[in-house]
């Protein structure tokens, strides 16, 4: 990386990043139920030793939000940027561990536990970021804004969407980077430098399916069994193949993989048939460009010998962002093909799309290859999952997934799963890449 103006000991931030992060974890803000204020309370603890005053957002039942300012140091030239987390995770299975998730342990120098990745991990380099400009008074053209959010992996009402309603100036920036896009240490089976950069992600509509009949005893069956009913409209759900479509990121991604010598040079990404057949062979790329439904529960009955008299399921569906939402769920309607069945839109929003051509975009593929080196390389993406960031693209800021780690596949599969864990050399990497390309963004000179 070219010299930075200001001299700072990486090896101390590292250590004191780690230390953080392993505390953080140790806070259990599983989502349900969230209590995310135990960790709004330790982040406001670890800003105000730096000397940074934060406020507080509580939206009921120990749901606490935070954010924290440092405001420009003269006239201000741009609107804030924002660095933004969750505070809530996933429920983890402790049986399935090789530690206790919420142990916050260091072993070979990795550091394990719920939330390393997803996202406390990307919240303790933000602080770290926050914690620099302080202490080395960055003249600041633009406020930096530190926000932690709650309830984001339950749809965020009671974190992002609570904070839009009573906190809107929070919204008014011009910069986000969030989660929904890692790097890449090894991809398609080659080693590799790859740092994800996402302007969006796809789109949430959570369905439930509900059908209703006629109890009976289960010796005599009869045609209303509101369970077979409700089944048979699963499986046709399950059957359905949807579209393929191709999005700006995900065209992106496939062109500078290919620029890249990851993809033989002829491909052509808008030819359907062999993107199509590419899909059909990695999970992944089949996910961003097909809308998705994945049946996600089922409940129904009280007694082995009673045929119940209703039946409720969940869909869990992802959305292209380019997708219109209420047809999708029209044709959901006409798949399941059953007007005793109610259809239920749960939750939904649009992810919205970031440009890719911004100052952001430029100063982000400029520091990936002063501190990785000619061979690195910034890649467009598209998240098959959604973040807090559709509601800042919502308010008119570029909002971006960038979380510069160098993963390998195995420990991508631990988000959400069992043994996430991040090293320390991806927690240093990623702290000083995302200091150095927010000091450029915001900083005069």
């Amino acid at each position: 990386m070219s010299e930075s103006p200001i001299a700072i000991d990486w090896d101390e931030v590292t250590a004191e990043a780690t230390e953080l992060l392993c505390q953080y974890i140790r806070i259990d803000t599983t989502n349900p139920p969230g209590a995310e204020e135990a960790g709004a309370l330790f982040l406001r603890d670890a800003l105000a030793r730096e000397g940074i005053e934060s406020e507080l957002y509580d939206a009921g039942d120990s749901r606490v939000s935070l954010s924290a300012r440092l405001p420009a140091t003269g006239a201000v030239g741009a609107k804030p940027l924002v660095l933004l987390s969750h505070i809530d995770v996933v429920p983890a299975e402790p049986e399935h561990w090789q530690v206790p998730p919420f142990s916050g342990a260091v072993i070979d120098d990795v550091i394990w536990g719920r939330g390393t990745l997803d996202m406390k991990g990307m919240g303790i380099m933000e602080l770290m970021v926050m914690a620099l400009a302080k202490r080395h008074e960055l003249p600041l053209e633009r406020d930096l804004l530190f926000v932690a959010v709650a309830d984001e992996e339950e749809g965020g009402i009671r974190g992002v969407h609570y904070l839009r309603e009573h906190a809107p100036h929070l919204f008014d920036a011009e910069y986000v980077f969030n989660e929904g896009a890692y790097g890449y240490r090894e991809f398609m089976g080659r080693e590799a430098k790859i740092v994800g950069f996402g302007p969006s992600e796809k789109s949430p509509c959570w369905v439930r399916l509900i059908s209703r009949g006629d109890p009976g005893h289960a010796s005599v069956p009869h045609g209303r069994n509101a369970l077979a009913r409700l089944v048979r409209a699963l499986a046709r759900l399950d059957a359905k193949e949807h579209e393929i479509g191709l999005t700006r990121p995900v065209e992106g991604m496939l062109r500078t993989l290919m620029q890249q010598g990851f993809v033989d040079d002829g491909f052509d990404p808008s030819d359907t048939e062999t993107l199509a057949m590419l899909a059909s062979a990695d999970g992944h790329l089949h996910a961003v460009t097909h809308d998705t439904v994945s049946i996600t529960g089922l409940h129904s009955g009280q007694k082995l010998n009673v045929i119940p008299a209703s039946a409720e399921a969940t869909i869990d569906c992802r959305l292209l962002p380019t997708s219109d939402p209420r047809a999708f769920v029209e044709e959901l309607r006409a798949v399941i093909d059953d007007p005793e069945i109610e259809l239920d839109v749960v939750y939904q929003h649009n992810s919205g799309e970031s440009s890719m051509d911004t100052p952001a975009a430029a100063v982000v593929e400029a520091v990936v290859r002063e501190r990785l080196g000619e061979d690195a390389f910034v890649m467009p993406m598209l998240s098959p999952g959604f973040t807090d960031s559709h509601a800042y693209r919502a308010a008119g800021a570029e909002a971006y997934g960038f979380t510069p780690w160098l993963l390998t596949r195995e420990e991508l599969s631990t988000i959400h799963g069992h043994n996430e864990r991040v090293s320390i050399a991806n927690l240093r990497l990623g702290t000083e890449i995302l200091f150095e390309v927010v000091r450029r963004l915001a900083c005069r000179g």
